[in-house]
C-alpha cells in the first residue's frame, strides 16, 4: 500500500511547498512509497495514508477519506475567509470565522466572487476538517485557532517543524548589524522595522534579505524616514541562513499573527539574537531565547534593537 501527499498546486514557492517537499523526503528515507498529487485522485484505494498538505477548494476537502486523511493546517486559510487573520484596517482579528463580519471583510482582498465563496461554505470547511482522522499544526497558537472556530482540541496535535541547519556556504558576505530575512509584503511588518531604525542609534544599519510586492514602497519610505544610507537591499538569496550567521540580531517584525514565524526559529538555533514582535506564533518560535516587544511598539522594538 501506498502513502498520497496531496498538495494543491501553487503559483509560487514558499513555506508550504518547502514543508511538504521535506514531509516526502522523510516518508520515502523510511521507505515508504509516495506518491504526490496536485489533483485529487478519484481512486482513493490504493493509498493506506493520506496526507494533505493544501486543499484551499472545500469540495475537494470533502472528497478525502476521513478515516485515513491527515491534514495539515499551515496558515489561516483554512479559519479566514480573507486568508491572513487581519483586516485591511490593519488590525488583527480574534474573531470566529464566518458570516459576520467575514462578509464584510473578505472582498476588501478577494474577488466577490471568491471572497462569498469562501464566507459562505466556511460551515462545510469546519465540518469536512472535524472528520479527518487528524489535524496537524505548526504551534499551539495555531490550534487555540483552530478551536475558536470550531474544531474539536482532541483531534488537532501540534508539531512545530523541525530546524533544518545547511552549512556554512562558500559566499563571501560582510558583516551585518540588524537583519530582516523575508518576503517583502506588509504583514511581514518591515515598515515598521524602517521606523524602528530611524528611532535607533545612528550607527546602526539594517540589511533586508528578500523581495516582494511592497518593496518599491519601502524603498520609498526608508528615503522619506532619512535612512536610506543605513539600509542595504540585497534581494531574494538562497543562503537566508548564511546572512544569519553574520548578524549582531536578526529582527522578525511581523504584525500580522505568524502561524510560527521560521525565520525566528532557524536564528534561535544558529546562536544569534531574535527581536520580534510577540503576536501569533512567534514566542513558541523563539523558545523563550528571542526578546520580544509588544505587537507593533516601534519604540519599544528600536529600543530592543539597540540593546542587542
Amino acid at each position: 500500500m501506498k502513502i498520497l501527499v496531496y498538495l494543491e498546486k501553487a503559483s509560487v514557492r514558499g513555506g508550504i511547498e518547502t514543508f511538504a517537499e521535506s514531509h516526502v523526503a522523510r516518508l520515502r528515507s523510511g521507505g515508504a512509497e509516495v506518491d504526490v498529487l496536485d489533483a485529487v485522485p478519484r481512486d482513493f484505494s490504493p493509498y493506506a495514508e493520506i496526507f494533505v498538505h493544501k486543499c484551499t477548494r472545500v469540495s475537494d476537502l470533502e472528497r478525502f477519506p476521513p478515516g485515513r486523511t491527515v491534514l495539515y493546517v499551515h496558515d489561516h486559510s483554512m479559519t479566514c475567509p480573507r486568508g491572513y487573520a487581519y483586516t485591511p484596517f490593519l488590525r488583527n482579528c480574534r474573531r470566529r470565522g464566518g458570516l459576520f463580519p467575514c462578509l464584510f471583510c473578505a472582498p476588501l482582498c478577494r474577488s466577490w466572487r471568491d471572497a462569498l465563496g469562501r464566507v459562505f461554505s466556511q460551515k462545510r470547511r469546519i465540518a469536512a476538517m472535524s472528520r479527518m482522522k487528524r489535524i496537524v499544526v505548526i504551534s499551539s497558537f495555531m490550534k487555540s485557532r483552530l478551536v475558536l472556530n470550531g474544531i474539536p482540541p482532541a483531534l488537532v496535535r501540534v508539531e512545530p517543524p523541525a530546524i533544518a541547519l545547511a552549512p556554512p556556504g562558500p559566499a563571501a558576505i560582510p558583516d551585518v548589524d540588524v537583519l530582516f530575512a523575508g518576503q517583502l509584503v506588509r504583514g511581514k511588518g518591515v515598515q515598521l522595522l524602517l521606523e524602528a531604525m530611524a528611532l535607533a542609534g545612528p550607527s546602526r544599519t539594517l540589511d533586508v534579505v528578500g523581495s516582494g510586492n511592497f518593496e518599491a514602497r519601502l524603498k520609498a519610505l526608508a528615503e522619506s524616514l532619512g535612512i536610506a544610507a543605513r539600509v542595504r537591499w540585497r534581494g531574494f538569496r538562497p543562503d537566508p541562513q548564511d546572512w544569519m550567521r553574520k548578524a549582531r540580531c536578526v529582527v522578525v517584525p511581523s504584525f500580522w499573527q505568524e502561524p510560527y514565524g521560521l525565520v525566528a526559529a532557524e536564528a534561535v538555533a544558529l546562536g544569534r539574537p531574535v527581536v520580534a514582535f510577540a503576536v501569533g506564533g512567534l514566542p513558541e518560535a523563539c523558545r523563550g531565547a528571542g526578546r520580544l516587544v509588544p505587537p507593533g511598539d516601534v519604540r519599544s522594538l528600536a529600543r530592543a534593537i539597540d540593546e542587542t
